[in-house]
């Protein structure tokens, strides 16, 4: 299968602004099943360029602007992927990860000790949430049905909304709102995952949704939040390696899902990162638009 990705995202300025360098994290991880086969990001004003491999081996590219201002920052990104249709649920759990609960060995617990014991602030919560909203919080037979279960419950408790200001909501307040973006659910997902001893990160990247013709016109099936980048969760499990959780559409991540960062932390994986410097007070606000079609 292969994508070709168009995404725009634009800050506008209530005064002009000069810009400090900007991170973007939106060139997929490749892999055996994802190859990137063309990528290109134009800006307005122009920038120069640099790529970088960060602590996670994510790709980043850093736009720096020199002396300009404007009232607007733009980005346009070009690319297309080629990707490999799998079977998410193709894999063999080591005979120890099979049920919950479980014990990485040793070597694996020492790797990912910051995946299993930073803690989300504000999440002293969730974990009555969870006991209170999963069927068997405490055993299972089975590890994957399990964190299907997490996956569920949060997809059918919490409120896809669409939020467009900077940042996570903490895990206790999108229990207590009800409502939350993908990388909110996601963050509670992964809070949750950590203080049950299991390795989680987050994921941020392009999740292709086909649309489906019908009576009514072209509708997407499963993404509630298609028309923009979005956030998972990967949970480490022996034998499988990282496996993706979307707790905003209550599925395991498949071929459709395109990671372009992962991060302890929702910071560390945000798309575009950067800041603007002003004379004068200015306020932003950001405009974006997604195009994922099947070439």
């Amino acid at each position: 299968m292969k994508l070709s990705i168009v995404h725009h995202s634009r800050y506008n300025y209530s005064a002009p602004v000069s810009f400090g360098d900007h991170l973007l994290r939106l060139r997929p991880r490749e892999s055996h099943l994802l190859q990137v086969t063309s990528f290109s990001v134009k800006t307005h004003p122009e920038s120069r360029e640099r790529w970088v491999k960060d602590v996670f081996s994510n790709t980043v590219l850093l736009k720096n602007f020199g002396l300009a201002e404007a009232e607007q920052l733009a980005f346009e990104c070009i690319l297309t992927v080629n990707i490999v249709e799998e079977n998410p649920f193709n894999f063999i759990l080591d005979p120890h990860a099979v049920s919950y609960p479980f014990s990485y060995t040793p070597a694996e617990r020492e790797a990912l000790r910051p995946l299993i014991e930073s803690r989300a602030a504000k999440s002293e919560h969730s974990l009555d949430w969870y006991y209170a909203a999963v069927p068997s919080p405490m055993k299972h037979p089975d590890t994957v049905q399990f964190l299907s279960d997490i996956n569920q419950a949060i997809r059918q408790q919490i409120k896809y909304i669409r939020r467009d200001e900077e940042g996570v909501q903490s895990p206790d307040e999108t229990i207590v709102l009800k409502t939350g973006s993908c990388r909110d659910m996601a963050w509670l997902f992964i809070s949750i995952c950590r203080q049950l001893g299991l390795a989680a990160r987050f994921v941020s990247g392009y999740l292709y949704d086909p649309p489906v013709d019908n009576e009514a016109g072209s509708e997407h099936l499963f993404n509630r939040a298609v028309g923009a980048m979005h956030a998972w969760a990967e949970v480490y499990l022996p034998g499988a390696g990282w496996k993706g959780f979307d707790p905003t559409n209550g599925i395991l991540a498949n071929a459709f899902f395109i990671p372009c960062a992962v991060s302890i932390h929702p910071d560390g994986a945000s798309p575009i990162e950067g800041k603007y410097f002003s004379k004068a007070p200015a306020t932003s606000m950001l405009e974006f638009d997604l195009n994922i079609t099947a070439q």
